[in-house]
């Protein structure tokens, strides 16, 4: 019987701001806006088997680390893979998900109950925080989804 690896996942997200000209009545101001995307690089020991480069549109950086998580989620159940560590450079989400919190902000308490119960899909799963420096794979992908046409 062989012994099923446990899959390396790697997430990020990332954001691009930007500022704009926003004219209320007769006053200008700046508004400052950030299109965000997710990126996600999934191993199997060192070999990478698997890429995620999302844009997600008009998002926070929170939310955007969120959705990068139950983004790869998806993409791991939809491979057949039960078995995963997480590595997240976003303190937030590791404690989140490590101690069962859900958030409290309203777009991200719906988010946070979504990737808890799809980590229920799971045979075995754990999350640690790592920081940026070591997850430049991953930010790489989500980066490179500002490139991406379409």
């Amino acid at each position: 019987m062989r012994r099923m690896a446990i899959i390396k996942v790697y997430t990020d997200a990332s954001s691009r701001y930007r500022a704009i000209v926003e004219e209320v009545g007769k006053v200008k101001r700046n508004k400052r806006t950030r299109s965000s995307s997710v990126g996600a690089v999934i191993k199997n020991g060192n070999k990478t088997i698997g890429t995620i480069s999302k844009k997600i549109g008009e998002k926070d950086s929170n939310y955007a680390e969120f959705l990068a998580m139950y983004t790869a989620c998806q993409y791991l159940i939809s491979h057949n893979i039960t078995k995963v560590h997480f590595f997240v450079d976003c303190i937030n989400l590791a404690c989140m998900i490590n101690q069962g919190v859900i958030s409290g902000k309203p777009e991200l308490r719906t988010l946070s109950y979504k990737i808890l119960d799809t980590l229920k899909e799971f045979d075995t799963f754990t999350i640690e925080w790592i920081p940026r420096r070591e997850n430049k794979e991953a930010h790489k992908q989500a980066s490179k989804a500002f490139t991406l046409v379409g």
